[in-house]
């Protein structure tokens, strides 16, 4: 079976500062992969870049047979290769942020149905019943008619979550999903996410829960300066660091959770 993704040398930098270098890997339908690493190690940047909300300096990104590549001239100006494509990428891929980034004016349900019907063009009551399908696989559907002020954290990123899942994206993003939660709420996003796996959704991981990590992926990719430093099943990683840059990391987050 074809990968679903295909990452080839990808680079980005801000200026001077080069956080992605010569990223590359592949992803499988069906497939959960976590990217971790320090703080500063690209994976965010990554996820940006694959969904073209950052456009790459170079490299080559593939989906489902798609690709787009960038290229850097000697002026090191980037020529988007393939640029039509980015829209299918959009279209195939759903992208759930930190931050919730739900429309404040409208309902739950509104927040869910407002791309099926402007994006999709879906006839209205079609598109809430999609809705309320999503909304009710995340436990949100009896809180329909609420607006995004008069939910919790954790209920907010599950609505987030429906969103996204109404698209019927081929594959699905999370960049550190939890990490603007109080601590109390962390697990029912956790718990939403593995269910997601478990039903065989394609899942790219940011997180800095290191143990749902371990527990719910396929593999785990740990970045170092922006190149794969280790790519591993979990146990693997954690039974045999590939170098000192992994070891420090899973220390440093294993006496954390101790």
């Amino acid at each position: 079976m074809a990968p679903v993704l295909k990452v080839h040398e990808l680079c980005k930098a801000f200026g001077a500062a080069c956080v992605l270098n010569g990223l590359s890997f592949h992803m499988r339908q069906g497939e959960v992969i976590s990217l971790v690493g320090s703080s500063g190690s690209g994976k965010s940047t990554a996820l940006r870049c694959i969904n073209f909300l950052e456009t790459p300096s170079s490299g080559e990104i593939e989906l489902m047979g798609d690709a787009v590549s960038a290229i850097q001239n000697e002026r090191r100006e980037t020529k988007i290769v393939n640029s039509a494509n980015i829209k299918v990428f959009r279209r195939r891929i759903g992208m759930v942020f930190q931050n919730f980034n739900l429309w404040p004016h409208r309902t739950v349900l509104e927040n869910v149905t407002e791309a099926l019907i402007y994006v999709l063009r879906k006839r209205k009551r079609e598109a809430e019943e999609v809705a309320l399908f999503e909304l009710s696989k995340v436990g949100m559907a009896e809180l329909k008619h609420r607006y995004p002020s008069q939910l919790s954290g954790g209920q907010q990123q599950r609505v987030a979550i429906a969103r996204v899942l109404a698209m019927r994206p081929k594959l699905m993003l999370f960049d550190e999903p939890t990490s603007a939660l109080d601590p109390e709420l962390v697990g029912e996003v956790l718990k939403v996410i593995k269910t997601l796996a478990c039903d065989g959704a394609t899942i790219l991981l940011v997180t800095h829960e290191i143990r749902f990590a371990r527990e719910v992926s396929n593999r785990m990719i740990f970045l170092h300066k922006g190149i794969v430093e280790q790519d591993a099943v979990p146990e693997e990683l954690f039974r045999n660091p590939a170098s000192e840059a992994v070891n420090r990391f899973l220390s440093s987050v294993i006496s954390t959770a101790a």
